[in-house]
């Protein structure tokens, strides 16, 4: 399900549905709408949304310990 939420919001990204700002409101709808679909779930808009805050936590945790000098 993780790879297809990024897949989606690749797509969502290209036909320019993500601002300066971050995600539009019509992708976190469409992404939903696709997702509950494709695994017969039942996904909202916030869902999608806090899992993009989930990811951008790990994100910055990954970059914090990549930043350190000598970590192979």
């Amino acid at each position: 399900m993780e790879r297809s939420l990024a897949d989606i919001l690749r797509e969502e990204r290209q036909i320019g549905h993500k601002g300066d700002g971050g995600w539009k409101a019509i992708s976190y709808n469409t992404t939903a709408a696709i997702l509950s679909a494709q695994f017969d779930i039942e996904v909202s808009a916030d869902n999608i949304r806090n899992r993009v805050k989930t990811w951008k936590w790990f994100y910055g945790i990954v970059s914090d310990i990549l930043s350190h000098s000598g970590f192979n």
